[in-house]
């Protein structure tokens, strides 16, 4: 298992070979990335803060919970902190498994609870107007 949070750029092939393991046949990686356009506003970079303590915690119960509900080898997270330019990558999920179905539901499964439980926020700094506050789950 891997929980990281980072200012620095993510390195994809260390999170899948972190998902690597002689029975894992599958590995599904969600990579979020910051956009240029949200509902036509050009947006220039993303903002990350966290609660570090409480979100580790918080990400090994959801890989935990994860793995009683799908047949998991490893599970990887990796969420960036600090300022994401655009095409940057800001969050990796990364799961494994014997089989495509438990890593890809359980990846989706994962990045969609840690949109709603996880103590991660962000910013929006746009081209024109003030950077602005966005909702976890958004």
């Amino acid at each position: 298992m891997m929980i990281e949070f980072v200012r620095e750029p993510i390195d994809l092939d260390q999170v899948s070979c972190a998902c690597s393991m002689d029975y894992v046949g599958a590995i599904s990686m969600f990579v979020g990335i910051t956009r240029r356009y949200t509902g036509g506003i050009e947006t220039l970079s993303l903002e990350y803060e966290a609660y570090e303590s409480m979100a580790t915690i918080k990400m090994n119960e959801l890989i935990q919970q994860a793995s009683q509900l799908w047949k998991l080898q490893r599970v990887a997270f990796v969420h960036r902190l600090g300022s994401v330019p655009v095409g940057q990558t800001s969050m990796v999920v990364a799961t494994g498994s014997a089989h495509r179905s438990d890593a890809m539901e359980a990846c989706q499964w994962i990045v969609q609870r840690v949109k709603a439980e996880v103590p991660i926020w962000k910013k929006e700094h746009y081209a024109a107007g003030a950077p602005k506050w966005i909702h976890p789950a958004n």
